[in-house]
């Protein structure tokens, strides 16, 4: 009974969900000096690593085209500038975030979001931008070969697990090597 709850049932109150004060958090400063590597391989896979080590099962980044509109940020004297590349990570779950509603049903998108939060202060520490975006996270999944959308819409990956759940997406103009299909050509 408690565990049907825990699973299903939606917090009462609002508040006590971390996934959109997650989201909501304003981002740090960037900042000034760059201390990335040069080789964008080598920057992906230190991103892929921390995302694992943060609990994603798998991380991917996807390069925003025509078809995934890059997000641009604004800057201090009025411009935007466009943040070319979204990383994505994935969280194997037991429960279907969607249907399952309640604090352990939403444990895995919950994760996901920590998992983003922290790959941005990261990403800023470094000297790069790196802004939350509303595409379509199981669209960049999909772009970054992470797998493929089941005829109800969901994202299926090569996971036992029952789901996975694609947590949002974090775009950035660090340098990093695209995988999926983008990186073929």
């Amino acid at each position: 009974m408690l565990w049907d709850h825990f699973v299903n049932t939606a917090p009462a109150d609002a508040k006590n969900d971390l996934t959109p004060h997650v989201q909501a958090a304003p981002e740090g400063r960037v900042y000034p000096v760059q201390s990335a590597s040069d080789d964008p391989a080598t920057n992906s896979q230190t991103i892929k690593d921390l995302g694992q080590w943060l609990g994603a099962n798998m991380v991917g980044i996807a390069a925003l085209d025509e078809t995934l509109q890059p997000v641009s940020t604004p800057e201090a004297g009025g411009e935007s500038i466009a943040l070319p590349l979204g990383i994505v990570c994935v969280v194997f779950s037991d429960y279907d975030p969607e249907q399952s509603k309640g604090m352990g049903g939403q444990q895995a998108a919950q994760v996901g979001a920590v998992i983003l939060h922290h790959l941005r202060a990261y990403i800023l520490e470094l000297g790069f931008r790196a802004s939350f975006s509303d595409l379509d996270s199981a669209t960049v999944a999909e772009a970054a070969a992470l797998g493929h959308r089941n005829q109800n819409g969901q994202l299926v990956t090569r996971s036992k697990s029952p789901h996975s759940v694609a947590s949002y997406v974090l775009c950035t103009d660090l340098p990093l090597a695209p995988d999926g299909r983008l990186n073929a050509s």
